[in-house]
């Protein structure tokens, strides 16, 4: 078992990181983002199974055989999701356009297993079909193409690989929400204008967020008036200091991202089978649709053949994670 190759030389060395891109204006505020909260989303830092529950999820059955496996993580962030697949003997390829790539460095640089890069994940620096597993959480709906990035995730899958993924979904409630405005300003804002902005933000409305908490309809009311993320419903274990720490980060999040692309179940799925896959499964959220499908190896039976499968999870404890 060994890393995949760069398939090319790296256009600069990013603090001793291999980096194959310039900056890109449309993350730079993900990057902030991400090196302020290097440890707000990890397991270890909150003591909860946030990122662990929703990896199992969207993994399923192969989370039960990770060992041996070589995974492209896609969009890795501060290394939330990379903390939890270095804990088993696979080889870990984590990558990131923006300069978040320092913050997993931070968290998990100190494992063998693991190496990161900067890249983008429609130019991806390796030969295709190199990887047993390609993971992209939370990622796809902030590129400027959704459509072509689940493509190009798919051409880096090895013949009987898996591509996990997940994608915002449209939903009234979202629709039906003041943020949408906010965003407009907040987004042509410097990524460290936005961020104090958000921060303030989080400071003017948690406290009635924090006073409504277990009165779910007056939550709803709030939530259509209030331009910050909160966690006291999906999340009512999370200390006082992390449910601040959260907000912050997903307000963030939620209202400066450059590029924010909804899809249906059906245009997913429609996606989904253009690519060829097989053994499609797919998880609808209340705001997110998470995708697992396999990459035929051509020693498919057809009478062997799962059928496309969909859930669907509902209720207010019911969170993406």
């Amino acid at each position: 078992m060994e890393y995949p190759k760069f398939n090319r030389v790296p256009a600069s060395d990013f603090h001793g990181i291999p980096s194959f891109v310039e900056d890109e204006p449309y993350v730079s505020a993900f990057g902030l983002q991400w090196l302020k909260h290097a440890k707000t989303q990890l397991d270890s830092h909150t003591g909860l199974n946030i990122t662990r529950d929703r990896l199992l999820r969207m993994f399923g059955p192969l989370s039960a055989d990770l060992n041996g496996k070589v995974i492209l993580e896609a969009g890795c962030g501060a290394g939330r999701f990379t903390e939890i697949l270095l804990e088993n003997s696979s080889l870990i390829t984590a990558v990131d356009l923006s300069v978040a790539v320092l913050a997993n460095r931070e968290n998990n640089g100190q494992k063998s297993n693991l190496r990161i890069a900067r890249a983008s994940i429609t130019e991806l620096p390796f030969e295709k079909e190199q990887f047993d597993i390609v993971f992209c959480p939370g990622v796809v709906q902030h590129t400027p193409n959704p459509s072509i990035s689940i493509a190009e995730l798919y051409k880096h899958v090895k013949p009987g690989g898996w591509l996990v993924f997940d994608q915002y979904r449209y939903n009234l409630s979202s629709m039906l929400k003041v943020t949408w405005i906010a965003r407009l300003i907040l987004k042509r804002l410097t990524p460290e204008h936005g961020l104090a902005v958000t921060d303030w933000l989080v400071k003017l409305w948690l406290p009635a967020h924090r006073r409504v908490a277990g009165h779910r309809l007056v939550e709803i009311l709030l939530f259509r008036i209030s331009p910050i993320t909160s966690h006291y419903a999906g999340y009512s274990k999370m200390s006082e200091s992390d449910q601040i720490a959260w907000a912050r980060l997903n307000t963030h999040d939620n209202l400066t991202d450059f590029h924010k692309h909804y899809t249906t179940i059906k245009s997913l799925k429609r996606n989904v089978s253009k690519l060829g896959a097989i053994n499609q499964y797919f998880c609808v959220m209340p705001y997110t649709i998470e995708v697992r499908c396999q990459k035929p190896d051509g020693n498919e039976k057809e009478s062997n053949l799962a059928a496309p499968v969909t859930i669907k999870l509902r209720g207010s404890k019911i969170v993406s994670g």
